[in-house]
């Protein structure tokens, strides 16, 4: 099977980060085709180690990851010609060598077009940081026209509404299914919502009005984002095989991302190599947006929502 794949990225110094390069790595290990578009100037020693191991594009920095997406596309030229075409782009760490076992997995499954994790906040969709079509998408009117119409926007959360909600949307009313690599047990399922209900009291006041309680619990009842509440699935032999670089920043839903980041370090040390020094780097860059901002909760309501606990055994 033939695969072509298009990997976004950015970094803020020009730089290839060791856990960046790895993923490069692991991307080249499991496609015919990589091809990387980067929207920053890179420095000389990046370009060349880039340029021996994929096809280098480079572009003005605008439109977030899904113009990089469109344009890394646009390059790669007839897209009908790969049995399987990737999106992703460098916001995570891949945790695995390479992404054979999450291919042959995915192989099996009936579907039209597969993520690492899907979400349904907002609406249903494949998480955008990976996605993979199958052939008959890739040459549908649907697949052709999304991209063909897209504009760059310079707004994040209208890229995610319009971008990436809306492409998920489009190839559903096309008719396409999709599914996702990691699948959430049961026990997942119980500990997202209790994570949810403690990122719910903590972005509100305490509710002492009947509309604020019923706030409270409509934000309590949201969807969860596997991508960061179930994040440590990460250390249960990779069943969800990735952690997201805001996850480590911003811990949204109390992990404990500083020792979340110590045992990843231990169970995964070349995939997580340099990511502690990066995100020390590049913290100036990436000041705490006001959907990560968290109000303390009063200390009666501090026993429901605990802390997560790692063993040195998980």
């Amino acid at each position: 099977m033939s695969r072509l794949a298009v990997m976004a990225h950015f970094d803020v110094a020009g730089e290839l980060r060791p856990h960046v390069r790895g993923q490069v790595e692991a991307l080249a290990a499991s496609v015919d085709t990589l091809l990387v578009c980067t929207t920053a100037t890179l420095q000389d020693s990046a370009r060349a180690w880039l340029s021996e191991r994929a096809v280098l594009v480079e572009r003005a920095n605008y439109g977030y990851d899904f113009f990089s997406y469109k344009v890394g596309l646009d390059a790669a030229g007839d897209l009908t010609a790969y049995d399987e075409v990737v999106v992703c782009n460098d916001t995570y760490v891949f945790a695995l060598d390479s992404y054979d076992p999450v291919f042959e997995e995915m192989a099996t499954r009936p579907c039209d077009f597969w993520g690492l994790t899907g979400a349904e906040r907002v609406a249903p969709h494949i998480q955008s940081f990976f996605i993979a079509f199958r052939p008959w998408v890739v040459g549908s009117r649907a697949f052709t026209t999304f991209w063909e119409e897209m504009e760059p926007i310079s707004k994040r959360r209208q890229v995610i509404r319009r971008y990436e909600v809306g492409m998920s949307r489009r190839l559903y009313e096309a008719g396409f299914t999709s599914d996702t690599y990691f699948v959430e047990t049961p026990e997942d399922q119980r500990i997202a919502r209790e994570r949810m209900r403690w990122w719910a009291a903590h972005r509100s006041h305490f509710p002492r009005t009947r509309a604020e309680v019923r706030e409270w619990r409509e934000r309590a009842n949201e969807p969860w984002n596997p991508a960061r509440s179930l994040a440590d699935r990460v250390l249960d032999n990779a069943r969800l095989p990735y952690v997201k670089i805001d996850t480590l920043r911003y811990d949204p839903y109390n992990l404990d991302a500083k020792r979340l980041l110590e045992l990843c370090e231990r169970r995964f040390p070349q995939r997580f190599d340099g990511v502690r020094e990066f995100l020390d780097e590049t913290a100036q860059y990436y000041p705490l947006r006001d959907t990560e901002r968290l109000l303390p909760t009063p200390l009666a309501l501090e026993p429901l929502f605990p802390r997560v606990r790692y063993s040195d055994a998980r």
